[in-house]
Formats: structure tokens, sequence, C-alpha cells
């Protein structure tokens, strides 16, 4: 006989001989008949096994007729807990929470509510887990609704006397959450029942990675400026421009460097301070005209740093170009860095420095910093604007030792700043010169000098190269000799060691390859 054929008292036997509610739903699929039959069956069988253990499925499912059922068979409203995963970086990702947490209707958080669970938290938690959790925790189930934007079930829990400025373990309030997540109708919500704009426990400073107010929070999306609503709520409710948040910095700083032009402009014309300083003694400006971080991403084609015209707003509201950090370094020394000159122009145009003060020890060298990056137009720039050619680091190390120094060698840089006078046999403190550096980088033989020396070409390097690596860097090297030899390097400079460029390519002949020069070599003789 089938088991959709047998008498419903003798199904109700089997069931009940049953330890696993997966065979006794086993038993309820096999008939519509056994299914009803056996449904309350199966939820006073969790209850009475599992400690209820089912219920907070049933909520995250919208189970209705299952809670009722759990509920009325003895399950718990506040005990029982699951974790929440969620992708919130202002939720903590592995404390288990209660049913209500998982509501996603009025109905359902109403009937757990009237089974006494309570409105800000499940009591019991801690003692559940064995974990020590600190009295806030989690959050509150406001803090849950916040995350998934339930309007509905946030104003209902709000009505029921939930804690709209409840603080959670990374001391962030729904309002917080809601303003991460640019909820603005949520954010209105919260407001209105008197959430705190400006909420900010002081003491997070020391214990997390990101803190702030719910203004800092709703500035942080880099992936689309979705900024400008909820920001624009939160000045109009009176959020504060002036309190700091994760290392030391403003919402303006924030947004300088995450936000795009009218998300920036709608803080200023809300007068924030343009020359605000962070943890780090950086103004906004710093954060405009600085390549981004190369493990940060933009997607959003509105967000790109550096950004010309974002530059242009805060310089004309009032940003010193001029202002040092805590390393001495500058808006130029920053703009120095990027592919193009435009920034480099605004600044200079608005009186940005480009050599350090009679005395001055800490300040940083923006042409140093083109040549490094390899920015030949920068270096023509700052070279215009008084720039000093020969100027040297606190090595010795001057122009020249940086452009031959640095890992793609820019023979573009090297023209340049030997057409506006860089000397060409200028030595660092350990007496060496651009050539010394070249030399012994590449390995260069004397027959590699007294060729470039006797005008040989050096062949072009192909792109893309054919050619390994270490080929590429000695024909780069080859064609920096050459430049430097042509404008009077000498082979016989002595260092600190009394060694000599010459000196130095005399061990290297082993090295010597003709193949990087242009047509046959000439006799050493002619």
């Amino acid at each position: 006989m089938l088991f959709s054929e047998l008498p419903p008292e003798i199904v109700i036997s089997i069931a009940k001989q049953l330890e696993s509610e997966k065979d006794i739903s086993s038993i309820m699929r096999t008939s519509a008949r056994n299914y009803q039959l056996l449904l309350s069956f199966l939820y006073e069988h969790n209850v009475k096994f599992s400690s209820g253990s089912a219920l907070i499925w049933c909520v995250d499912h919208e189970n209705e007729a299952g809670v009722k059922l759990l509920l009325q068979f003895g399950a718990s409203a506040t005990e029982g807990a699951r974790i929440y995963y969620t992708d919130a970086k202002l939720l903590p990702k592995k404390l288990p929470v209660g049913p209500l947490y998982f509501a996603r209707s009025v109905a359902m958080a109403k009937l757990l509510l009237d089974a006494g669970a309570h409105v800000d938290n499940t009591p019991g938690l801690e003692a559940e887990t064995g974990a020590y959790i600190k009295p806030r925790g989690w959050g509150s189930p406001l803090h849950a609704a916040a995350e998934k934007g339930n309007i509905a079930v946030a104003k209902f829990l709000l009505e029921n006397g939930a804690d709209v400025n409840y603080e959670n373990d990374v001391s962030a309030t729904p309002l917080h959450i809601a303003a991460d997540q640019r909820d603005v109708d949520l954010a209105t919500l919260l407001l209105d029942y008197g959430a705190d704009v400006n909420a900010l426990d002081e003491e997070a400073s020391g214990l997390f990675d990101y803190y702030g107010t719910p203004l800092h929070f709703s500035l942080l999306d880099r992936e689309h400026d979705t900024s400008y609503s909820m920001v624009n709520l939160l000045l109009e409710r009176g959020a504060s421009l002036e309190i700091d948040g994760e290392a030391s910095a403003t919402p303006l700083h924030i947004a300088a460097a995450a936000c795009s032009l009218p998300t920036l402009k709608l803080l200023l014309d809300h007068a924030a301070r343009t020359n605000a300083r962070d943890g780090m003694g950086e103004t906004p400006l710093f954060r405009v005209v600085a390549e981004p971080d190369p493990d940060v991403a933009y997607p959003d084609p509105n967000i790109q740093r550096p950004d010309l015209d974002m530059a242009k707003l805060l310089i004309d509201h009032g940003a010193l170009v001029d202002i040092e950090d805590n390393m001495g370094i500058t808006p130029l020394f920053l703009a120095a860095e990027n592919e193009t000159s435009d920034i480099s122009k605004l600044l200079l145009d608005h009186g940005a420095r480009v050599r350090a003060r009679p005395g001055e020890t800490n300040f940083r060298n923006p042409l140093l910093q083109a040549i490094s990056m390899g920015v030949p137009a920068t270096v023509e720039l700052l070279i215009n604007h008084g720039a000093e050619v020969n100027a040297q680091d606190n090595r010795g190390s001057s122009c020249l030792h940086y452009a031959v120094r640095g890992g793609t060698i820019d023979i573009e840089i090297m023209e340049v700043l030997l057409s506006h006078g860089a000397l060409v046999d200028m030595q660092d403190k350990s007496g060496r010169t651009a050539l010394h550096d070249t030399v012994r980088t590449a390995h260069l033989a004397t027959a590699d000098l007294l060729l470039l020396r006797k005008g040989v070409l050096v062949k072009e390097l192909e792109m893309p190269a054919p050619m390994s690596y270490d080929n590429q860097s000695r024909q780069n090297h080859l064609a920096a000799a050459k430049v430097l030899i042509d404008h009077g390097a000498s082979f016989t400079i002595p260092d600190a060691r009394g060694i000599s460029a010459w000196d130095e390519a005399e061990g290297n002949e082993k090295h010597f390859d003709p193949s990087h020069f242009v047509g046959p070599i000439p006799d050493w003789n002619d």
C-alpha cells in the first residue's frame, strides 16, 4: 500500500517514530493529504527536538503560517540566532542575531513583537553564543531594516519604540547604514524620528579602520557617485562639515577623493573649509590633484583623479596651492606625478613654489619628482617657471642623476635638462656623475664608450621590443650615455673611491655587444 493510501492515524504514528525532520518531510511529499496532515506535526517536532530552529528560516522566507505554528508550539521569539550575511561594511560579519532581524514585512515583525521579541535586541544572545559581545553587538533590528532598505519595517519598529540612535559594535547607527547605502527615503524616515545627523563615537577613532558621521559615509562610493541627494538631505538636516572622521578627514576631504564635481560643489556651497588639514597634514586639494592608489578602482567615468575642474573649483574657493603636508609634500609635488601637465600648470599659475625657501629642509622638489615619473612636458613647465635644473637632493643627486636612475630612461627629459643648462658632470655626495651611474647600471664596456664618442649611432628601440628586458635596458642606457657624451661628459672624473666611469667600464668588457649599434664597427685606430 502506498503512503498516500495509508490511514491518517498510521501516517502520524510512523512520523512519530522518526527523529529526522528530513524523513518527516519525505512522508509529507508523498501526497497533498499527508502534507496537510503532518505540517503542524513537523513544526511541533522542530520546537520539541530542535528548540524551534526553523523559526528564523521561516521569518527570513516570509513563511507566516510556519512562524505562527512554531510560536504556537512554544518557539521563543527571543532565543535562537543565526549569522546575518551582508556586504554592508558597517555591520559585523560574524555575529549571530535573532529572529526579528530577519523580518521582511510588518506582519512578520508584529508576530515576533507580540510573541515577546525585543524591539532593539535579542536578550540572551551573549549567553547562547558563549562569546563576549558588547551590549550593542551587531546592531538592532532597525539596523537590519536599514540594510535591507525596508521602510515599512523600519517605520513599524520605530513606532514600537526602536532606538533610532542605537550604535552597533562598530559605532554605526541605522542612519549610518542608510547614508552608506544612499537610501534617501530611509534616511528621511530616520531623521524624522530624531536620528542624530552628526552621530559619531569619538572612541571609535582608535578602534576601527574607518569611522565618521553619516555624512562621511554618504560620500564613500567610488563605483558610482550617488552621493549628491543624500549629502543634500544630511546638510539640510544640519550635518556638520567640521567634524573629523577617519585619519582626521573632513567630509570635503572624502568628496575630493571619491566624488564628482557636483557633490564637491555642494559641500563648498555650504561653506566647507577648503584648507582643513587631515591627519597627514593634507588639504582636500591634495586628494584632487594626486594620482589615485593603483589598487583603488574608479569605474564611474565621472569620478577620475586627478581632476582639473575640481582643482580649479577648490582654488576658486580659496584653496592654498603652496601648502605643505607633514612630510613637506605640496600639491605641485603630487601633480608632477601625473601623465599630463594641466594641473601642474594650474598650480603654477596660482603661485605654487618650485624651489625651497632659504634654509628650508623639508621641501620636496617637484622637478625631481616629474623626472622620476617620466613626464617631459611637466619637466619643461617647471623649469620655465624657475625650477633649478641643477638642484640636488639630500644625497647630492642632481636632476640628471634622477633621469638616468629611473626604471625607464627618458631621453627627451635628458635633452630638456641639458638644453636648460644641466651640468653634465655634476657629482653627488659619493662623487658619482650621471655617466658613472649609466655605465654601472648597464655594464657598459670601454668599447661602448669609445663607439659613442666616435659618434656611432645606437639603434632605436623597436616597439613592441622583440628583445629581452635586459637587452632593452642596455639599449636605453647606451642611448642615455650617448646623450651625456655628446654633451661633453667626462670619462675620467673619479668618485669618492677614486674610480672613474672609464675604470667602471674596464671591468665590463665581456658585456660588449656590437648589435646595439648602427652599421659596422669602425677601426679603433681611425
